[in-house]
């Protein structure tokens, strides 16, 4: 083992080390040499590598793993073909997502290295990576030679005073306008490396200056705010604080228990009289800042009426306006205007309107001084929010075309003088600029004023289609955009003054924006639209925003409640007020809140392992109507699946809900399901492969993608079209809709397994396949495919459907064989049941659910309630639907008391006035039809029976389209069900327990 100290720069008595290096290389041309070359600092590893290029007499070629690497070996060999380079050195084993299943393959395989590496192998490695190596693959780390490259402790500190104060000086430089995390100030794996510093420092027992200890707690408290331990951070800032809030030179006692700031660390630490920057009051100003930003968050858990709310939102007040009095008292307006919109916020959270108009005005003429537009526009946006406070409609409309104006224009300015790379960046950022702006308000004359609102207004909406479009078509929006808001308010100024048309207008740009980070500014948007477009006489608008609106909220643990509709999956990070987390996956589905708790959980984990096991080629899920079996899927086992690889394979649900042309269906499924992996980086494209089945070259990418292709030309808004990367431009050819037959989609799926791929076939709402299908050879074509489906290593079906239909799965067993099932399609180990909830289970999951969405239900609500649930479900059971109705009547109607629930009718009336929700949504001139549909779809026996819009139609004298617009509408609430695609479709009511209300209304 060879041994250097390593100066900044590279020092003369470590030349020798890195010459060594150089010789080992150089001697070793043409033969296999293994060599792990180790520094836990990237920072020195770039300098030791670039002076070993300098000095080596061969050409050494470089390597960098993906995270996702799987192989040390395999991914090499790809790298580098049939050529034998003269030497190769690998980065990046420190970042590979599974080092130790990584290893375990190398070490299986190290034979190979020996047989076909004809060439010196160096591999850089870090503390962690040695580790593992010696404990994982003790024999191929035998062979190698490892080369030592330390620090000098001066080197060290020296090191780490140098991040602290690039991170200090970024969050001054950027200000409260744009919060980054550690790793996009610091690098990534700046946390291991900072551990590793102070691991070597406590092993020589060295001393940490005090004022690198408080640094680091500012590090450690970032670092915890951005993975949501909001009470962590709030210690770490505490302690760091305390530092920078005493007297210069004044000795800081050793910490009590160091272990809470650097866990398995005691260092002592000694006084430094070098002068620090940033200043010292600059640096406590960033603390108080951060200790306001963590009491923001800590107020956003709860609901506006709880006094928590408040007194959170009171002591971020409080820290924010110390924050802006240490830089007044310093001297910096600079630094004043740039976090002064932080306190605005919290003002405007606390409705302190006259405090907000105050600050509003001062940080308008800060702002304009500065030529800070992005800030500027938040200005007007605070002052249109007084305004409408104050029922002032035109000022408040003036204010908010002011700010879209001004933050469209930032944003066309930036993009347009972009190279290549920076307009890629704003395609996906949608970042703003800094630049001088021409057009204040304050410079127009009097007279001209209208004339100039019509220009800005006219000239905002062009800005805005084209800041529409460039949201749309990027891969993802990772900063939050101001411009949903002030469209928002700009259409609820429009509102007041009757321009109806013109917010509506402003308000779907807003909602093509997206969701973003912001699902409480979504909501509103939502909620402002569907009323203007239900004022208008636009239900079936009205009604679409409606239900997004709900499932968005429910998604976000905003709702506790959906209703009669079906529980979809919870989207990761869309809630998170947290702005410096370290990972984004905007998006990403993951398992919903209500699948969680209680008896769903257990059932998603019990389907999971079914599926992992090699006993259940076959599950069919079954149950009564209203016990949740798709909400189950969609919203619990699918996003579970996904998150969960069995062993090396991915699994990939594939799901099938409509069977009217169900190979043309689940092609397309199958090609979602493939598009899901599509990422493109840069000019890579991981998940794409071609129909070989392997990985596809950059020459074998679509044309689209190519290099020649990325000039600045081409990464204008309008090339940068979805449709580009659509699965139809990467899909095999086999899978186009004309080859869509049941050999072609085997064919598929059978690739799709050699790719290490678990494809779990789900046929949801099975029993409509027989409405759809009634044809004995139809359905001998599927059964046929779903018997080969059977044979398939590595692919496993679901099927799911109603009890009562149940028995209709027996035709299968009668016309094809099935011998992977031995031919017991009903099997007790086949089926699984979902049925009712328990009243302990319903008890648990009410809890949970309002706990989750801070909608607290008095204890004695929560037994009467649970109690009248169970009185119509056999041996005390809970319909899981009816559950979700009365829920969000509940919870819509704000009834969190025993005696609010009883003055209000009980549980009857609850499902009642949900039934009149959804009517209403029909319109006024469409509810008594709506009634009578309802009526017509219930007996006097209590029966549910089925009608076709035939039979409907020919008993209401009713024009075929609103016919149709009502019947959509009570398919999409989950009242109704639809039993085959038109023109034979059936319809019938979908729960026993609405029939009663019905005949009691009609």
């Amino acid at each position: 083992m060879i041994k250097s100290p390593l100066l900044d720069p590279v020092a003369n008595h470590h030349r020798d080390t890195v010459e060594e290096l150089a010789w080992a290389i150089a001697a070793s041309e043409g033969q296999f040499l293994l060599m792990f070359a180790h520094c836990n600092y990237a920072k020195w590893r770039k300098r030791v590598v670039r002076r070993l290029h300098k000095i080596s007499s061969v050409p050494i070629r470089e390597v960098f793993l993906e995270p996702s690497a799987c192989t040390l070996y395999t991914t090499l060999r790809q790298e580098i073909g049939e050529e034998q380079p003269a030497a190769l050195m690998v980065f990046g084993l420190e970042s590979v997502t599974d080092l130790d299943e990584l290893l375990i393959a190398t070490n299986q395989v190290r034979e190979e290295f020996r047989k076909n590496f004809q060439f010196p192998l160096v591999l850089w490695i870090n503390d962690e990576v040695l580790c593992k190596l010696i404990r994982i693959t003790p024999d191929f780390h035998s062979w190698a030679t490892t080369v030592m490259f330390e620090i000098p402790t001066s080197s060290i500190i020296s090191n780490l005073q140098q991040k602290a104060k690039s991170l200090f000086s970024t969050v001054l430089e950027l200000g409260a306008s744009e919060i980054s995390p550690n790793d996009a100030i610091l690098g990534a794996g700046y946390s291991q490396e900072i551990k590793f510093a102070l691991r070597d420092l406590e092993s020589g027992n060295h001393e940490l200056p005090p004022e690198l200890l408080a640094s680091l707690n500012f590090v450690w408290g970032r670092e915890a705010y951005g993975l949501g331990k909001i009470d962590v951070a709030i210690t770490h800032y505490q302690k760091s604080l305390e530092f920078w809030q005493q007297k210069p030179g004044k000795q800081q006692s050793k910490p009590e228990n160091n272990g809470e700031i650097l866990p398995g660390l005691g260092l002592p630490t000694f006084i430094t009289s070098k002068p620090i920057t940033p200043p010292r009051r600059e640096r406590e100003a960033v603390l108080l800042f951060h200790l306001g930003l963590c009491y923001c968050d800590q107020a956003k858990q709860y609901r506006p009426g709880d006094p928590s709310y408040r007194e959170n939102w009171h002591k971020a007040k409080e820290y924010l306006e110390q924050c802006l009095v240490v830089f007044e008292q310093e001297q910096r307006p600079d630094l004043v205007a740039k976090f002064i919109n932080q306190l605005g916020e919290i003002l405007q959270s606390l409705e302190a309107w006259e405090d907000l108009e105050s600050l509003a005005k001062k940080s308008l003429a800060l702002h304009r001084s500065y030529s800070a537009p992005v800030q500027l526009a938040q200005d007007y946006g605070f002052l249109g929010t007084v305004a409408l406070q104050k029922s002032c409609w035109q000022e408040a409309y003036t204010n908010a075309l002011y700010a879209n104006v001004i933050i469209t224009k930032v944003t066309e300015e930036q993009g347009a003088a972009q190279d290549r790379e920076d307009l890629l960046a704003y395609g996906t950022q949608g970042r703003g600029g800094s630049k001088k702006l021409s057009y204040h308000p304050a410079s127009i004359q009097p007279q001209k004023q209208q004339q100039y609102l019509d220009y800005q207004e006219n000239y905002a909406l062009s800005c805005l289609n084209g800041i529409v479009k460039i949201d749309q078509d990027a891969e993802q929006i990772t900063q939050k955009s101001p411009v949903g808001r002030y469209l928002l308010l700009l259409a609820q100024a429009q509102q007041h003054l009757g321009q109806h048309s013109k917010a509506i207008r402003h308000l779907e740009r807003a909602r093509e924006l997206g969701i973003s980070d912001e699902p409480k500014l979504y909501l509103e948007i939502l909620e402002t639209l569907g009323t203007l477009y239900w004022q208008q006489k636009r239900y079936q608008a009205a009604f679409t925003v409606k239900q997004e609106r709900l499932a968005i909220a429910q998604q976000n643990g905003l709702l506790a409640f959906i209703g009669a509709g079906k529980l979809k999956s919870s989207q990761q990070n869309q809630l998170a007020q947290n702005q410096l987390a370290q990972t984004k996956s905007k998006g990403s589905a993951t398992v919903s809140q209500a699948m969680t708790v209680s008896d769903w959980q257990h059932k998603v984990k019990e389907l999971v392992q079914r599926i992992a096991s090699t006993q259940h080629k076959l599950t069919v899920i079954y149950g009564q109507a209203g016990v949740g079996k798709s909400s189950l899927l969609e919203a619990g086992l699918i996003p579970a699946l996904k998150q969960q690889p069995i062993g090396n394979r991915d699994i990939v649900p594939i799901r099938l809900k409509v069977y009217t042309d169900w190979e043309k269906e689940l092609g397309k499924r199958i090609l979602e399901s493939k598009s899901e992996s599509l990422k493109v980086e840069g000019l890579k494209v991981e998940g794409y492969k071609n129909n070989l089945g392997q990985k596809a070259t950059l020459r074998e990418q679509p044309a689209n993608l190519q290099p020649a292709n990325l000039q600045p030309a081409n990464l204008q808004p309008a090339n940068l079209q979805p449709a580009n990367l659509q699965p139809a431009n990467l899909q095999p050819a086999d899978l186009q809709p004309a080859n869509l037959q049941p050999a072609t989609l085997l064919d598929q799926l059978q690739k799709n397994q050699r790719q290490n791929q678990i494809n779990i076939l789900i046929f949801d709402q099975f029993e409509e396949f027989f409405f759809a299908c009634r044809k004995p050879a139809e359905q001998k074509r599927f059964f046929e495919f779903f018997r080969d489906c059977l044979n398939i290593p590595y692919l496993k079906v679901i099927l799911c459907l109603r009890e009562d239909y149940l028995h209709l799965l027996l035709k299968c067993a009668r016309q094809v064989d099935l011998d992977a099932i031995n031919n017991d399609i009903l099997n007790k180990g086949i089926l699984y049941y979902v049925g009712n909830f328990s009243s302990e289970e319903a008890k648990s999951i009410i809890s949970n659910l309002t706990t989750k969405a801070k909608f607290y239900l008095e204890d004695a609500l929560l037994d009467e309630l649970v109690n009248d649930l169970a009185k119509n479900q056999a041996v005390g059971e809970v319909s899981p639907i009816e559950l979700q109705i009365v829920g969000v009547q509940l919870q819509t109607e704000q009834i969190t008391t025993l005696a609010a629930y009883r003055q209000n009718g009980s549980k009857e009336k609850l499902v009642e006035r949900y039934l009149e929700g959804v009517v209403s949504d029909c319109g006024s001139e469409n509810q008594n039809a709506a009634w009578k549909i309802l009526g017509l779809l219930t007996d006097k026996n209590g029966t549910r029976p089925f009608r076709t819009k035939d039979d409907l139609g020919a008993k209401l004298q009713l024009s075929t389209d609103n016919l149709d617009f009502i019947l959509e509408l009570l398919v999409k609430s989950g009242l109704v069900m639809r039993l085959q695609q038109e023109p034979n479709a059936q319809y019938q009511l979908i729960y026993d327990y609405l029939v009663e209300p019905i005949l009691r209304h009609c």
